[in-house]
């Protein structure tokens, strides 16, 4: 049931360098979908590397189970690259060896390269880009490193996926969060019901595909107008709604 989710974001579309951000709103979970999009590349049999400071992985390989894959399995094959990015970053932390900015996209592009001796393309995803800042790196630094991954999406991926997890509108990580969807060919905000719980919905999910502006059949178009979606989230996937359709 991640057929919903990979339909709106047109990863069925070969493409090089697609850059994909995740924005959360109104403290709404959205690893829903960074589990529909490594489901999608596993199926297709794409490599993938998982850079991760925000879910371990244990949470994947639970989603996955439910989902119909198994992300062990992948992982040892070397079809999934799972990297604890924070975990890595909190024991040099322990060990007061803060880790550069430098060294950190040297470390991230060599894991990069070692999959590339298999494989041509390595997609990415970057699960909780915004938690860099909860490891002392600041909004310079942050910005850098992205920068040098979109980078290397341009030339090896066919997608890059940046999960912003947004604290509050004031906050850092709403800052970075609105810089990278300047970048973003498409940007995806997951918001939670305003009005609280229901048993039909679980949130509301807004897509903008800010990259068609770069399509030849959309240069005249100035207004670009977003999808608005109503999602549930079940045990296997997400089923997306038309408003006003439940």
């Amino acid at each position: 049931m991640a057929s919903d989710i990979i339909a709106v974001l047109h990863l069925e579309k070969q493409s090089l360098g697609k850059v994909i951000v995740v924005k959360e709103l109104n403290k709404c979970d959205s690893s829903f979908i960074t589990s529909c999009v490594l489901g999608h590349c596993i199926k297709n049999r794409n490599a993938v590397i998982l850079v991760s400071t925000h879910n371990s992985m244990s949470h994947y390989q639970n989603v996955g189970i439910k989902m119909n894959y198994n992300l062990q399995k992948h992982v040892e094959s070397g079809l999934v690259t799972f990297y604890d990015l924070g975990e890595d970053c909190v024991n040099n932390l322990l060990k007061n060896e803060n880790k550069s900015v430098q060294q950190l996209i040297f470390n991230l592009n060599k894991k990069v390269s070692i999959i590339r001796e298999k494989y041509d393309k390595v997609d990415i995803i970057w699960d909780g880009v915004t938690h860099l800042f909860d490891l002392e790196f600041n909004l310079k630094s942050v910005n850098e490193i992205c920068n040098e991954f979109v980078k290397l999406a341009r030339k090896y991926s066919s997608f890059i996926l940046f999960h912003c997890n947004v604290a509050s509108d004031d906050d850092l990580t709403c800052v970075m969060s609105n810089l990278m969807s300047h970048r973003a060919h498409i940007l995806l905000e997951v918001e939670s019901l305003s009005s609280g719980w229901s048993a039909d919905v679980t949130g509301h999910l807004t897509i903008k595909n800010i990259g068609q502006k770069f399509d030849i059949e959309h240069m005249y178009i100035m207004d670009y107008k977003p999808s608005h979606y109503l999602f549930k989230l079940f045990d296997r996937g997400v089923r997306l709604f038309a408003p006003g359709t439940v």
